[in-house]
């Protein structure tokens, strides 16, 4: 999969990253049809948030399908 990732401040790719396994049987992952970032990861981006580590990937308002669900999702 494409993932914007933060390589420090105002350094960003777009990456092939693995696709997400689930962890957990509550776990569900979303195949994203779009993406964006927000207002926090422009501060990533910007350097304001000296917490984040390079590598983190950035964009979590999304929409897309429900592609794979844990064993403990029943709805």
């Amino acid at each position: 999969m494409k993932a914007l990732v933060y390589n420090g401040p105002g350094k960003f790719a777009v990456e092939s990253r693995p696709m997400p396994a689930l962890q957990g049987p509550g776990d569900a992952i979303v195949k994203l049809s779009k993406t964006t970032i927000c207002g926090t990861d422009l501060h990533i981006l910007k350097g304001d948030v000296p917490s984040c580590e390079p590598g983190r990937i950035l964009g979590h308002e999304g929409v897309g399908v429900v592609h794979e669900v844990g064993e403990g999702v029943s709805t």
